[in-house]
């Protein structure tokens, strides 16, 4: 098996179960992989930890960060973002990301590291958002730029956990969204 194949058994595993509830043993038996070869490509457990959170990034993050990086309007940006948390089937299962941000003080110091720098690139695309959209009049601003950053990601974490339980959190989202009033241009 790849080092590849292991990332993709592992970001499953983690994603599927939660990412302290999978033993590194799991992962070994789930991929047909002895542990030390794990160790040789990985490093440690906190490495392989570490490279599945990545590999979710270039996979199902990026869609996140390019819908936040668009050029779309406000509040489609909003709309798209709530779409993509409340209804993607990507995301049936919750948020890899979310989970491990959640357990982050069971995690490494490597994995924790790529949490916090996640958290932060994250925050500052809702603010570049937020801030153009209040530039460009789409949004009226009546809350600090970054307090409604730290809100909108919070809002959007707390749908994708839901989603992880099972639960259909559109409702609840649309009413958490609606503090970011829409102006028409």
């Amino acid at each position: 098996m790849s080092k590849e194949d292991v990332l993709d058994v592992a970001m499953n595993a983690y994603w599927e179960d939660g990412p302290t509830a999978v033993s590194l043993n799991s992962i070994c038996q789930r991929a047909v992989v002895s542990k030390p070869s794990v160790y040789n490509a990985f490093g440690s457990e906190d490495g392989l930890t570490c490279a599945a959170l990545e590999h979710y990034g270039q996979f199902v993050m990026v869609k996140m960060l390019e819908i936040l990086h668009s050029k779309d309007r406000f509040p489609n940006i909003i709309k798209r973002v709530a779409h993509l948390a409340a209804q993607d089937a990507q995301h049936q299962k919750g948020c890899l990301f979310v989970k491990m941000r959640s357990e982050k003080s069971q995690m490494g110091e490597k994995t924790q590291t790529l949490i916090a720098h996640l958290e932060s690139m994250s925050r500052d695309a809702f603010a570049t958002v937020l801030a153009e959209g209040k530039a460009n009049g789409e949004w009226a601003g009546n809350i600090p730029v970054e307090l409604a950053a730290h809100y909108l990601h919070a809002q959007i974490g707390l749908a994708l956990d839901q989603r992880a339980r099972g639960e259909d959190p559109t409702e609840v989202l649309a009413m958490a969204l609606s503090v970011f009033e829409f102006t028409e241009t």
